[in-house]
């Protein structure tokens, strides 16, 4: 018998390995300083799944960090990177077409990229101005690749709630 350890943050339990559960208003993941924070005021049990390096172990894949998902409606796969939006790009899409395959995947499916500081050409903290440029071609590439919804946002930049991962007519 393997002893499980803490959950990741106060409030959050265990349900099985590399799946955590938490009914909290304010759902929190964060990596290295990267975090996103998904709104829950209805008090909705959250499912939050340690995709890369738990449940997904697979060698030599691209995965994203984590899949936040509301029972039955959506999950939403959160990369949390520093400042590589392409790579962050292609390990969402990595995980989103292996996602759609499982079985206990929830029937829609959003993605996020959150990222961290972003460095000048001097390495110094602050925008560059071709950073917005980028952020709308990755997401448009994306949307392009995939068919699916690629939103990215700056670490702390806003909270989402799962409805923004869901088309007009799907949402709540």
């Amino acid at each position: 018998m393997t002893i499980q350890k803490p959950p990741s943050q106060p409030g959050w339990t265990w349900v099985e390995e590399c799946i955590e559960s938490c009914d909290a208003t304010s759902i929190y993941v964060e990596e290295r300083g990267v975090g996103a924070t998904f709104q829950n005021p209805r008090r909705i049990q959250i499912r939050k799944i340690h995709y890369d390096g738990c449940y997904n172990e697979t060698p030599n894949e691209l995965k994203a960090d984590f899949i936040v998902g509301m029972p039955g409606v959506v999950d939403v796969i959160v990369e949390l990177k520093g400042s590589d939006l392409k790579h962050a790009s292609d390990q969402v899409g990595s995980t989103l077409r292996a996602w759609q395959l499982n079985p206990v995947r929830f029937p829609r499916i959003g993605c996020l990229i959150i990222f961290g500081r972003v460095e000048g050409k001097r390495k110094m903290a602050g925008r560059t101005p071709r950073m917005n440029s980028m952020r709308e071609s990755v997401e448009r590439a994306f949307l392009r690749r995939y068919k699916t919804l690629l939103r990215i946002h700056e670490s702390g930049e806003k909270q989402f709630a799962f409805r923004d991962f869901l088309r007009k007519s799907d949402a709540r």
